[in-house]
């Protein structure tokens, strides 16, 4: 196999001017700027200068064939092209090919013979460093495969490398080097290893692109950030630090991508959760928006900062130390877990009102929005010392999937006249209302609810369309009713 050498000292001035702009580049070091996708496909367009390396004679035995660019017939250009996807930043592979005019074979081989060699290849590609930078460094490596030759075909592996210059997030400029090795080895020339050469007959011939350029550019479009949740207490006590999170579609939104909230107070933060405590009481605008190149989402709340607790005027009273909801915000039909932290001599009993629903469910019950909006929960603590009251707000959101307001269902309302954890208990409960009211039109029914986790049977009495009936009701039957008798909506 006898080499094939390219004269660069005749090499057009556009060609040098080429070089010199690629080492001004180089020296300039890197920088930061908008990076192309982590993922998605990739186009390359370009051209560069043919090279061939096989045995054809050279102008004298034993020696390296040495032409320039104007002495050729027919001048020594490739032209490439690639279609790749990105699998990562670092990773990625590729399908394309070159058609190249190798003018030192058609000017040795017959004249029927064309001058035109066509390669395609498989590579897989290694980017070094950063996604972000704007000089990146690759090799590759893969397959290819040649035609055009008096064999028609040859196969053979490919090596390559180059440097890719970032000009903005969808396109960037390419230099590079490539080497197509074939077999067989008259597959490109006609010509085979001369008999009793070194090698013996199992050399190989190349088609190459000593210096190529073009352009690259992404084919993906980029995806905007979307907002899917925005996590934001409803009401948090000054003093008491609180925590922001916001969940947008990670996996699609394109990269680099900004994050920034705004809590209302003149404080501001980045990424995607902030903690901030507020020095005073108030109702806050909490705001957080994403933002890259395809676009930007922006999602709004309030969140109300109320005084800090304080110990109960009577040093015997219970002290509600703290009375939070998990989570809040909460999808509707989804359970809260309600929970008082108190302090102070017990035993505790604990009474909490959820609109119009009274419970005495302990320190701890889960409960279960129906409609969504701001809910008002309270609690009432009460020992031996006296009866301390707190509330907090919970905001209960549309599920994921409901896209327009559905009608509510039209309420029902009961008495309840009692609350317990035996049905046998209820049971005769309830058969000593019936006993009381006799034959009034009134019924009584036993109906069960789940509060922290516990199934409660409760003691209801008639069926009215509304509150105001129930409380109307509640006067009219006063003698027939225990004192504690309440308004109750029916599930």
């Amino acid at each position: 196999m006898r080499l094939l050498s390219l004269d660069l000292s005749r090499l057009p001035e556009g060609g040098l001017a080429l070089l010199g702009a690629v080492l001004l580049v180089l020296g300039s070091g890197p920088t930061v700027q908008a990076q192309h996708l982590d993922s998605g496909f990739y186009g390359k367009l370009g051209a560069g200068l043919s090279g061939y390396t096989g045995d054809l004679a050279g102008q004298r035995a034993g020696a390296p064939q040495t032409f320039g660019a104007n002495a050729l017939s027919h001048p020594p250009l490739v032209a490439a092209g690639e279609l790749g996807y990105q699998l990562s930043p670092s990773w990625g592979l590729a399908l394309g090919g070159q058609a190249g005019s190798y003018g030192s074979v058609g000017n040795v081989t017959p004249a029927t013979d064309s001058y035109r060699r066509y390669t395609s290849h498989l590579l897989g590609r290694y980017t070094f460093g950063a996604s972000d930078q704007r000089v990146a460094f690759y090799l590759d490596a893969g397959l290819n495969v040649t035609v055009g030759g008096p064999t028609r075909t040859g196969v053979g592996p490919s090596v390559g490398g180059g440097i890719d210059i970032r000009a903005s997030r969808g396109v960037s400029v390419y230099v590079e080097s490539r080497l197509n090795t074939t077999f067989p080895d008259e597959a490109v020339d006609g010509a085979d290893q001369p008999p009793g050469s070194a090698g013996g007959g199992r050399a190989f011939d190349t088609v190459n692109q000593p210096l190529g350029f073009g352009l690259r550019f992404s084919l993906t479009t980029p995806t905007a950030p979307e907002i899917v949740a925005l996590t934001v207490p409803a009401e948090v006590e000054v003093g008491t630090p609180v925590t922001l999170t916001a969940t947008i579609n990670e996996d699609g939104a394109a990269r680099p991508l900004d994050r920034r909230w705004r809590v209302g107070d003149g404080t501001e933060g980045t990424g995607p959760t902030m903690t901030h405590t507020y020095g005073r009481p108030g109702t806050y605008p909490v705001t957080f928006s994403a933002h890259n190149e395809a676009g930007e989402a922006t999602a709004s709340t309030t969140i109300r900062v109320t005084r800090a607790a304080e110990p109960p005027s009577s040093p015997d009273a219970p002290w509600i130390v703290s009375l939070t909801a998990r989570p809040n915000p909460v999808r509707v039909g989804e359970p809260v877990q309600l929970r008082s932290a108190v302090e102070g001599d017990g035993p505790f009993t604990h009474r909490w009102i959820v609109g119009d629903d009274t419970s005495d469910a302990g320190p701890a019950p889960t409960h279960t929005f129906e409609r969504p909006g701001r809910h008002t929960v309270r609690v009432r603590v009460s020992n031996d010392g006296g009866t301390e009251a707190r509330s907090m707000t919970v905001h209960a959101e549309r599920p994921a999937n409901q896209t327009a307001r559905a009608p509510a269902p039209a309420a029902e309302w009961a008495i309840g006249v009692a609350s317990m954890r035996s049905r046998a208990g209820a049971e005769e409960m309830a058969q000593r209302y019936r006993g009381r009211f006799g034959d009034a039109p009134v019924s009584v029914r036993i109906v069960e609810r789940v509060l922290d986790q516990t199934r409660h049977f409760r003691v209801v009495v008639g069926r009215y369309e509304t509150q105001a009936a129930t409380r109307q009701a509640l006067e009219d039957h006063r003698r027939a009713l225990p004192p504690g008798a309440w308004s109750v909506r029916l599930p």
